[in-house]
């Protein structure tokens, strides 16, 4: 059975459940390392050890990093008494210096899979932080055997400054099958409304924008319907916003 270390930023992302579940499905037996967001309890997550970094705090990312250096100071003495792992998954940037110090603890021969499922945005900057930021991340990737990530676009215009490191495409797509599935609300009576939904971690405010002017300019033709958790940092007043516009629903 293959042995997977998970290192994550956000341990209760849902789609940090998601993963630890593909890969308990292809027989993995997983331990988890990671940080808990500030007001939000650790989750009960299916693996056989979880241990909790330390406390980070969403939209503060100088905190975080401030949080990952001093993880790493205590890196090994928290999680180097589990078995070796037969592989390090380090899940985003921050992640990366943690699972080297981890990898070195353990003799320097684990492989470490980066993956990168998001880009942040001070890794895209032109100026002296972002030349920066992407040269600690291409310093924190050396160590690392395979780029996971779940667009070729991330290849292309940005994870390809890593040099040869061999990348693995996991996109967000339905598997191609033979069969094919029902869909319930095909079933309902067509009342001429779309509806769309936008749901999980809601921080774009252009994005919240475009949905907002292009319903309105629909006059109801489409509805939008928000689930998951809005970063309030990001939004001036999400919830007044969503109340004032006819056609949003969270």
């Amino acid at each position: 059975m293959l042995r997977v270390l998970y290192t994550v930023p956000n341990s209760a992302d849902p789609a940090v459940g998601r993963r630890i579940g593909m890969l308990k499905t292809g027989g993995a037996e997983i331990a988890a390392a990671g940080f808990r967001r500030a007001g939000v309890a650790m989750p009960d997550l299916p693996v056989t050890h979880a241990i909790e970094l330390g406390e980070t705090f969403d939209a503060r990312f100088a905190q975080r990093i401030m949080a990952v250096v001093g993880a790493a100071m205590s890196v090994v003495r928290r999680l180097g008494h589990l078995p070796p792992p037969d592989v390090i998954i380090a899940r985003n940037l921050e992640m990366l210096p943690l699972a080297g110090r981890l990898q070195a603890h353990w003799g320097g021969t684990i492989p470490i899979v980066y993956e990168c499922l998001d880009i942040h945005r001070l890794l895209l900057r032109t100026d002296l932080i972002g030349r920066a930021m992407r040269g600690a991340e291409r310093r924190w990737a050396q160590p690392a055997s395979l780029l996971m990530t779940s667009s070729p676009a991330f290849i292309s215009n940005h994870l390809g400054g890593l040099g040869p490191l061999p990348a693995l495409l996991v996109e967000n797509k339905v598997p191609h099958s033979t069969e094919r599935g029902s869909n319930p609300a095909l079933g309902l009576p067509d009342t001429g409304v779309i509806k769309i939904g936008w749901f999980g971690a809601l921080r774009c405010r252009r994005s919240l924008n475009a949905l907002a002017t292009f319903s309105r300019a629909m006059s109801g033709r489409v509805q939008v319907i928000l689930r998951g958790r809005p970063a309030l940092s990001e939004f001036e007043d999400f919830h007044g916003f969503v109340e004032a516009e006819p056609y949003l629903r969270f």
